[in-house]
């Protein structure tokens, strides 16, 4: 009895030792040839990491998932890709930008069956015409609408996307990775050791630190911290008016007092397209706002709005017509920091402001904008809010209740979402000298279900 029981016992630590090493073997093997060589960010999904916790979650809470999977077999339709070319859930799923393709994110995909790959790209592809860049012999699909763009030689698979994505933009990284192979091979590369000693579920990585997310019973985990610039570059202490009892607020203190701060906002968002569309001028707004910022959602207010038609007058000539709707609208409050120079005074000699201070760039709501000492104030209720002051020792806090954010955002799509969650809550912290930390937390109905499981089946119950 006691030989077998001492068998069985370095069978299972045998086995253990053995998965370890296999798992082990895994995370790093894909990891090898998927990163670009001049990758300034990286992202890792545990793809088979997330699997297995979400196994042991089913093991440990059955009820849950034996009342809400379904056991019912699908039948399989005529045009089903039965044999797959490519796995798009490898053991880790990698995502990574580079500095010469702005805004964009690639992965790469091995194409492990030439002949079934040719059969799967065609059922992805419906509706879009597959090209080929001939100098290059690299085929390509390209999906204006979703901004996604996919490249492919023999072996392997490149996928980009990004807001203004196109298949010139990415050109470059594509011929580098599918012709030139300029990808990251050594086990020894920085990207690589970093990655494979992350047991998070999705890790994030660039040159200036780490951020990880772990998906828990109930909740998801956010934890990171970054090196900036400079020491002490955010302030360790805010103090500011916040709605109380808000049903989304968010703040940042960028500390305009220092001019590179000014200078990497001013980067970040002088060409982005809205702020443009909306004739916003980054660099002149930025020059006179001292760099906090606060957005706080709380209840609904009504706005009345000129809807303007067209008919036709006796002599059948076309008249415009107008009339007035009201509408429900959330009650935002946006507070700039305001420096010497007033905010006001330039959106007025810019003409964005209605002879009723309504700023004109936002034509979803209307904003009111008011002025005093402190702050530029952007509101959708022109009655006076209550505030209370509140001092904090984090320079950017994001907080949603969606419960109470589910009843002010009247949007179907969304609302979906919302009613599987409780808060959200992101928080950055100035530690010490250059070190900047990261925590957050997003909370979801059940305490001890997994919280990956309760948004994929609570999705598919909508």
């Amino acid at each position: 009895m006691k030989k077998a029981l001492k068998i069985i016992v370095i069978l299972s630590i045998t086995s253990l030792v053995g998965y370890w090493g296999y798992t082990w073997y895994c995370n790093t093997a894909s990891l090898l040839g998927v990163i670009h060589k001049d990758a300034d960010s990286v992202i890792k999904i545990g793809i088979q990491d997330i699997k297995e916790t979400l196994v042991l979650d089913a093991i440990t809470s059955p009820k849950y998932y034996y009342n809400n999977a379904s056991f019912k077999t699908k039948k399989k339709e005529k045009d089903t890709v039965e044999k797959k070319g490519i796995n798009f859930t490898p053991h880790n799923l990698v995502l990574f930008t580079v500095p010469k393709v702005q805004n964009t994110y690639f992965s790469i995909l091995t194409i492990e069956d030439n002949n079934a790959f040719k059969n799967q790209i065609k059922e992805y592809s419906k509706g879009l015409h597959q090209k080929i860049d001939k100098e290059h012999n690299i085929h390509w699909l390209e999906h204006k609408k979703q901004h996604w763009v996919c490249a492919w030689s023999n072996n392997k698979l490149v996928v980009s996307f990004g807001l203004d994505n196109t298949y010139q933009k990415s050109k470059k990284v594509f011929v580098e990775v599918l012709k030139e192979g300029k990808v990251i091979t050594s086990k020894n590369n920085k990207w690589i050791t970093t990655l494979s000693k992350s047991n998070s579920h999705i890790t994030f990585i660039d040159t200036k630190g780490k951020t990880e997310i772990q998906f828990k019973d109930g909740k998801a985990v956010l934890e990171g911290s970054l090196e900036t610039n400079e020491v002490n570059a955010y302030p360790n202490k805010v103090s500011y008016d916040r709605v109380p009892n808000a049903a989304l607020e968010f703040y940042w203190d960028g500390n305009f007092n220092r001019n590179k701060n000014r200078e990497q906002f001013i980067a970040s968002w002088k060409n982005n397209a809205f702020l443009k569309k909306a004739n916003i001028n980054v660099p002149e707004i930025a020059e006179l706002t001292n760099g906090f910022f606060y957005a706080g959602v709380n209840g609904t207010t009504m706005q009345t709005d000129t809807i303007i038609t067209y008919g036709y007058d006796d002599n059948f000539n076309k008249i415009e017509q107008k009339s007035l709707q009201e509408k429900l609208v959330p009650s935002i409050i946006l507070n700039l920091g305001r420096e010497k120079q007033p905010l006001k005074s330039y959106l007025k000699e810019q003409e964005l402001l209605t002879e009723n201070n309504i700023f004109k760039s936002i034509p979803f709501y209307h904003f009111y904008v008011e002025e005093d000492a402190t702050a530029t104030c952007f509101k959708t209720q022109k009655l006076k809010q209550s505030t209370e002051q509140i001092t904090s020792s984090n320079f950017m806090n994001l907080f949603v209740d969606f419960n109470k954010a589910k009843e002010v955002v009247q949007i179907p799509q969304v609302n979906r979402f919302f009613n599987l969650l409780n808060s959200l809550q992101i928080s950055a912290q100035q530690s010490s000298n250059n070190k900047v930390v990261l925590k957050g937390t997003i909370e979801g109905k059940l305490e001890k279900v997994n919280i990956l499981s309760q948004v994929f089946f609570g999705v598919r119950q909508e």
